[in-house]
């Protein structure tokens, strides 16, 4: 194969796992809105969540929670990096919708989006999640 043949099967291929990450992401978070709002959301919700599932002794949900806000510094760097290339994927994924929907539905959309980021940011203003 020649370079350029390569570089069209490689750009095909990034494309086609983009388009999978990007459906993914889309199910993701419909799959999300129909989850029932349980328990608190961030690192507390997620050490909730595992003792429930697997019964975790006081010892270990405190060494979670350790192991969890140490991890925070890193965690909040990677996701600098990578919260525009999100944005911009998600962005594209709704805008993708937006072309399927009528007129009724756009506006329902637009509305349960602005709810939504609302929603998201005063989770984040009342604490991590």
């Amino acid at each position: 194969m020649t370079r350029s043949k390569l570089g069209a099967v490689a750009l095909l291929l990034g494309a086609f796992v983009l388009g999978g990450v990007a459906g993914g992401v889309g199910v993701s978070m419909a799959d999300h809105d129909r989850r029932p709002r349980e328990g608190r959301g961030g690192r507390e919700g997620y050490v909730e969540r595992l003792n429930a599932e697997l019964h975790l002794s006081p010892a270990q949900q405190d060494s979670i929670r350790a192991i969890l806000q140490g991890s925070e510094p890193a965690m909040d760097s990677m996701w600098r990096e990578v919260r525009p290339r999100f944005d911009s994927v998600r962005n594209a994924i709704r805008d993708r919708i937006r072309t399927q929907l009528t007129p009724e539905q756009l506006e329902q959309y637009t509305e349960m989006l602005e709810r939504r980021d609302r929603e998201y940011r005063q989770r984040r203003s009342n604490g991590r999640n």
